[in-house]
């Protein structure tokens, strides 16, 4: 929590205008002054309070709870991230102990705390940091479903994941991915998770006079992941903002959410010779496997640096991920539910667009994996040393 105190005072950048810190900002603002969740750009510029779904509530929740206590500034809101990260730490820790033994748990939280892309979430005023939590409780919910099933754990799991989903919504593909085939858990999960995102669908249906799930930046994100710009070039796979088009419903998201994904559907449908390669790109760019050298510049609100450095220690974690999962197999450890996090930003990004703000669920298990490889490595190889007699 030190490291990342200083890393918020000293290193990250400001929140800057325009970005999703200052959109938590000021929505935690005005619903810090009872003025409800409504677009920022539209209530401070032009005094009109207009319902807004841009983003899950949660994490804005949390700001406008910091901001009643009188924890207002952008340093002191930042800051805030250095508690959850704390907390991400302690969960990865457990669940490496839970996984594979106390040492793979130390060794865990070890690279947890050093871990750049960690610490450059948890510096940033977004709900990255929140949902890496989120996300470490509930594949911890999963495991002590798989060990002891009963009703109870299942409807803890389903509503860590609903909670989960009001940070991110992509978090609602861990219910089957963590339960099926146990359909009974998974039934049960599914309707805590459903009980916990209710009241919010069903104020965005009133607000907006149309059901919507959780968020409506889902039309944003697909109209600026399909056009010409990320089908081909240099932005192939990625997302170019450049793409999404005019405002046509100023007063209803939901209306033009839906506009949004019906571009996106149209050119993506005018397209299907460029949908296999344009879903492998977006794959490879999350993986870092493609264009490496612009991974880091998807860094909002975040020290470019500090993304590079922690992008240079991603390559070292993967391939020791990638063994520790081979020897926890070998070992006759299930491995599901630990990679479900994997299997999650991957198809996120098969459907939207590569980027390595998207891969942050995964660096849960990716830490945990890559800490029992490393645990594993020298008592791997010494009997392997001891019989050509080195």
């Amino acid at each position: 929590m030190g490291l990342r105190l200083v890393h918020v005072l000293a290193i990250a950048p400001s929140t800057a205008i325009f970005t999703d810190g200052f959109f938590f900002h000021w929505v935690g603002k005005a619903v810090a002054d009872g003025h409800g969740y409504v677009n920022p750009a539209e209530l401070f510029f032009k005094g009109h309070s207009v319902a807004t779904a841009t983003h899950p509530p949660l994490y804005t929740l949390a700001i406008a709870a910091a901001t009643k206590l009188g924890i207002t500034g952008d340093e002191a809101q930042r800051s805030l991230g250095c508690l959850f990260g704390a907390g991400t730490i302690a969960l990865i820790g457990v669940l490496g102990r839970r996984v594979a033994g106390e040492g793979v748990g130390l060794v865990a939280a070890a690279i947890a705390a050093v871990y750049p892309l960690l610490i450059a979430a948890d510096g940033a005023l977004m709900s990255e940091t929140l949902y890496g939590l989120l996300i470490a409780l509930a594949i911890l919910a999963a495991y002590r479903l798989r060990d002891e099933p009963s009703a109870r754990r299942a409807v803890v799991l389903g509503g860590v994941i609903g909670l989960a989903a009001l940070t991110r919504p992509e978090a609602l593909l861990l219910l089957p991915l963590v339960t099926l085939p146990r359909w009974r858990w998974f039934g049960l999960a599914c309707v805590a998770a459903a009980l916990v995102v209710l009241p919010w669908t069903v104020r965005n249906w009133s607000a907006f006079d149309r059901p919507v799930l959780i968020s409506t930046n889902d039309g944003v994100t697909l109209a600026g992941a399909n056009c010409g710009a990320t089908y081909h070039g240099r932005d192939l796979g990625s997302f170019n903002a450049s793409c999404i088009g005019p405002v046509r419903y100023p007063g209803n998201e939901a209306r033009q959410a839906a506009v949004y994904r019906s571009d996106a559907a149209s050119y993506a449908g005018d397209h299907p010779g460029r949908e296999p390669v344009v879903v492998a790109v977006r794959v490879l760019r999350l993986w870092g496997l493609y264009q490496p050298t612009r991974l880091a510049y998807d860094a909002q609100n975040r020290r470019r640096a500090v993304q590079e450095a922690g992008v240079l220690l991603s390559y070292l974690l993967i391939p020791l991920a990638l063994f520790g999962a081979v020897v926890l197999r070998r070992r006759g450890q299930p491995l599901s539910i630990l990679l479900a996090p994997i299997v999650l930003v991957t198809i996120t990004a098969a459907l939207t667009y590569g980027g390595l703000r998207l891969r942050h669920a995964a660096e849960i298990p990716l830490v945990v994996l890559a800490a029992a490889g490393a645990y594993a490595l020298p008592r791997d190889r010494l009997p392997q040393l001891r019989r050509r007699g080195t």
